[in-house]
């Protein structure tokens, strides 16, 4: 099966052994272990709350109630104007609807990894379809294509819920940003979408505004009035300041909500208030300057060491704490900071998950590298050693990358790559390998086979292909490293053009030989060098042979939890016995196939399943069912970039669509068919089986000679059934008069006078 998928997907999650089929069934009957997924970071999922010291704003918070209906409700405004907690306190007052949560960080860049934690946020809130999805569903290539359409359809059967993207300005511009406008644009009305953001997010904003479709809170509704400082400061922080200086205050600092908090801060012990207000900053680097001047030193030297220190984490414990600062004892020091300075975050119910608001993160670090210059590098590498030993690996790769130990960050991601493959995190694959500098990155030929296989993953053909030449010229040193699994390097590289054939079966063909000899039984890779030998027979038209292929696939792959190729495997055999003739065979490899991909989670990865459900659909005589399966399956397939799976699935569809009669959709399918086989350098039975379903203009002998069109065919078709010329032009969007015409020219090229005489006349050039 095309994808990486097909490659070494030991995927997501395992399940009960299935029946496979003749000799093997018995060989995969007992049950398999699920493997571990990659587990999701459900501390980005707790709201934060409001506490004493929170200002109600009711004008603002009524202001995002009455986003409900709306396509979007968006807070914009820089850092520190109180975006989350204003969410924060409206979600506190929503009682007419549920609200998920999503903090974004940097790895929700990967949609994947965005898409698994949304899911979960809404599965935690609702009550109806989406608690039955698993967060599973995003290990998908086509997220747009896929996961989201599921996902909406399941939301558009809700009760109202709201779903919170907070810090949405932490993800980049990328596919995972391009996910979430799709998502905005699609998604049903009862659910509100809230987006908090420090910059602009790219969505189409202004159509929205002029369409009355969104709701706005911007940084001018964030700032504090005089009468709303004056109020807090009495009412929630007990401190008596005279007007004039509340509203001397609010001016400097044009109402910046966080700079009216860093100035709490020290007003208690100030000498004279009237001049402290006085000094306090007007602009925001004169604030940053007093944050890291008069915050941090208001605590003792060993709080201060410990904030500093800290500060080069994300989501921070005690133990990492600990293990980071050099001193035991940190976890009697968050939850005192938590309950008393705003800038430490808690991220759970349980007082076991912090981090620092970012923004004072952002102070703490420079500070820290003004106090301790240059031991922010072996601070990341306390860090790294915790993540490992922690089974944090994904955190455990960012530090030693930012501690500069570009050794021990390759290595964990030799050997730890195919855990991220298995959960389609391609893109996070491809950002650690551009986080190496170009000097390591152009000499480790694992970070270039990395990129390679991620890049393939991702339909990126011709990055793929730079990638796999540069690892071949490497692969000439002595003493290659090994991607973790392959026998060699050159192993890993014929694998790569065995699974990802780009539309060249005679290429396939020889790299899966060659693979098949370097790794052996007992390789966790042969299973798919296997599938790759069953693929190249298959649409070389050998069948036989390639369904000897495919029942050795079957039998070793569960040895290896090679689970993707084993399910592709029962696809291809159903889809050759339908060819063979044996429709009991084809019906009954099928649902096999369709249950195993249930059972392990894959069924939006195994594009190769609903394609043998279609074609045993459609033999069966239910083109309706068999059309949903064929689109499923171009969806999937589509997500993958190899033309091969495409066109197939395209090819399945143009069937499908004729059977039902649709033949607008049908052209449209089978023109974009062709677009891709002809793109393939050799497409083996892919070339017979497009010319099987093109129509082209037949000449008849006798009365009336002449060429049938295209669009007459299609009218001769309809011609069989019972609807009447206008109610075919109906079905065909084309007037009655265009209908007759086309009748008149078909009577005549056939030399017929009935429409009974014509279907005969058909029927016996095998025109129908």
């Amino acid at each position: 099966m095309r994808s990486l998928c097909t490659l070494n997907c030991r995927c997501f999650e395992t399940g009960l052994g299935v029946d496979q089929v003749g000799e093997m069934e018995r060989a995969t009957r007992n049950e398999t272990p699920r493997a571990e997924a990659p587990p999701l970071v459900l501390t980005k999922l707790f709201a934060p709350s409001t506490d004493e010291r929170t200002l109600p704003r009711d004008r603002l918070v009524e202001r995002l109630h009455a986003g409900s209906g709306l396509r979007l409700t968006l807070i914009a405004a820089p850092a520190g104007f109180g975006k989350t907690t204003l969410l924060a306190a409206w979600r506190e007052s929503e009682v007419r609807r549920p609200v998920a949560w999503l903090s974004v960080d940097e790895g929700d860049a990967d949609p994947v990894v965005l898409w698994a934690h949304v899911i979960e946020a809404l599965r935690q809130v609702a009550t109806g379809p989406c608690r039955a999805l698993s967060p599973q569903l995003a290990r998908s290539v086509s997220i747009i294509e896929i996961v989201l359409p599921s996902l909406i359809n399941a939301l558009a059967e809700e009760h109202d819920i709201a779903l919170v993207f907070d810090d949405y300005h932490r993800l980049a511009a990328g596919p995972a940003r391009d996910s979430v406008a799709w998502f905005v644009e699609h998604a049903p009305r009862n659910i509100q979408i809230v987006i908090s953001t420090r910059r602009e997010p790219l969505l189409r904003l202004p159509a929205m505004r002029a369409h009355g479709e969104l709701a706005e809170v911007r940084a001018d509704d964030l700032r504090f009035t005089e009468d709303e400082a004056a109020t807090w400061f009495r009412d929630r922080l007990h401190l008596d300041l005279a007007p004039e200086d509340v509203d001397t205050l609010v001016r400097r600092i044009e109402g910046w909500p966080a700079g009216l908090y860093l100035a709490s801060l020290s007003l208690p012990d100030a000498s004279d208030v009237h001049d402290f207000v006085i000094r306090f900053g007007a602009s925001s680097r004169h604030v940053a300057e007093f944050l890291v001047a008069e915050v941090l030193d208001s605590y003792e030297p060993a709080v201060q060491a410990f904030m500093l220190r800290s500060s080069i984490l994300g989501d921070m414990c005690a133990s990492m704490c600990d293990a980071v600062t050099g001193r035991d004892g940190s976890g009697a020091l968050l939850a005192p900071l938590a309950r008393s300075n705003l800038f430490l975050v808690p991220l759970d119910g349980t007082g076991t998950w912090y981090r620092f608001h970012h923004l004072f993160a952002q102070f703490l670090r420079i500070e820290l590298e003004r106090r301790e210059p240059g031991i922010t590098p072996s601070l990341h590498r306390r860090a790294f050693r915790w993540c490992l030993d922690n089974d944090r690996h994904g955190d455990a790769i960012d530090h030693a990358l930012e501690a500069g130990a570009f050794d021990d960050a390759a290595e964990i991601l030799a050997s730890e790559w195919i855990v991220h493959v298995n959960a389609c995190r391609f893109a996070t694959l491809l950002g650690w390998v551009d986080r190496f500098p170009r000097s390591r990155w152009d000499d480790d030929v694992r970070l270039r086979l990395v990129e390679a296989w991620a890049l393939s993953l991702s339909g990126h053909r011709d990055e793929a292909a730079r990638a796999m030449a540069v690892s071949e010229a490497l692969s000439a040193a002595p003493h290659e490293p090994l991607l973790d699994g392959f026998s060699s390097v050159e192993s890993s590289l014929t694998m790569l053009r065995a699974v990802f054939p780009w539309g060249d079966t005679r290429s396939l063909h020889t790299a899966a030989a060659r693979a098949l000899s370097l790794e052996q039984e007992g390789s966790p890779w042969r299973p798919v060098a296997l599938w790759a030998m069953g693929f190249g027979h298959y649409y070389q038209g050998d069948f036989q042979e390639a369904e000897r292929w495919f029942i050795e696939c079957l039998a070793v792959a569960p040895g290896s939890e090679q689970w993707l190729v084993a399910g592709s495997s029962l696809a291809y055999r159903s889809m050759i016995a339908g060819e063979q003739g044996r429709s009991a065979d084809r019906r009954r490899l099928a649902e096999q196939g369709a249950q195993f991909v249930r059972d392990r989670g894959l069924e939006s990865v195994v594009g190769e399943v609903p394609l043998a459900l279609a074609a045993s659909s459609l033999a069966d005589g239910r083109a309706e069912e068999a059309l949903g399966f064929a689109e499923r399956a171009t969806d999937v397939l589509r997500g993958w970039g190899q033309p091969i799976d495409l066109a197939d699935a395209l090819l399945q569809e143009v069937a499908v669509l004729r059977a039902l009669g649709d033949y607008e959709r049908a052209s449209d399918s089978l023109a974009e068919a062709r677009g891709v086989v002809e793109s393939c350098p050799a497409p083996g039975i892919l070339a017979d089986r497009l010319a099987e379903l093109t129509p082209t203009p037949t000449r008849y002998a006798g009365t009336g000679n002449g060429d049938l069109t295209e669009r007459e065919l299609i009218v001769l078709r309809l011609l069989r059934g019972t609807l009447s010329e206008r109610e075919i032009g109906q079905e065909l969007f084309l007037t009655f008069n265009t209908i007759h015409s086309h009748t008149r020219a078909i009577y005549k090229k056939l030399g017929v006078s009935s429409r009974t005489q014509a279907i005969e006349e058909a029927r016996s050039r095998g025109l129908i």
